[in-house]
């Protein structure tokens, strides 16, 4: 074999290498239990929310996932006081969903952890506004969905502009 053969199928391996690395560079799969978000240079470019095989320009965008699930986040137990004065312990969670990714990527940086710490803390605060407004004997006894609907009530659409959909919250004294 000659020189010039060698350096051709050299060529032609490289070319070909170059072109998988560009090809595998390029595909990226979106699961069905979540959103595939394309960022271009930290901007958000696209967001796919069905499943399936999809293409990026490789090198310049990059892919990140988003849970599509329902998520549960558990607020760590804690004391309030009751409009009668006595203290109560309670122990709850939280169910939510991302709605919206673009928002939800835009407000919290696309971080589940800030999202919980947004979830604790207002979540945490329409618990302790209702808790406080009734007395013992009435939280005790509501255990049939007025509490929480009261609660559900306070936070309104207050995670809307975190593109996040608060779907339950669940109580219980202990």
């Amino acid at each position: 074999m000659s020189a010039k053969k060698i350096l051709s199928i050299i060529g032609i391996c490289a070319v070909i290498l170059f072109a998988l690395i560009v090809l595998t560079g390029s595909l990226y799969v979106v699961q069905q239990n979540e959103y595939g978000v394309v960022l271009e240079f930290g901007a958000v470019k696209d967001i796919q929310t069905t499943p399936g095989l999809y293409f990026k320009v490789p090198f310049v965008q990059s892919v990140t996932t988003l849970p599509k699930t329902v998520l549960l986040y558990d607020l760590p137990i804690s004391d309030v006081i009751t409009a009668d004065k006595h203290s109560m312990v309670l122990d709850s969670f939280t169910m939510w969903r991302i709605s919206d990714p673009r928002l939800f990527i835009e407000s919290l940086s696309g971080s589940l952890s800030n999202a919980e710490s947004r979830i604790n803390a207002n979540v945490y605060n329409a618990l302790k506004t209702v808790i406080s407004s009734q007395n013992q004997e009435a939280i005790i006894s509501g255990r049939d969905g007025e509490i929480v609907s009261l609660v559900m009530k306070n936070i309104g659409s207050s995670f809307d502009r975190y593109g996040i959909e608060i779907l339950a919250v669940e109580t219980k004294t202990l």
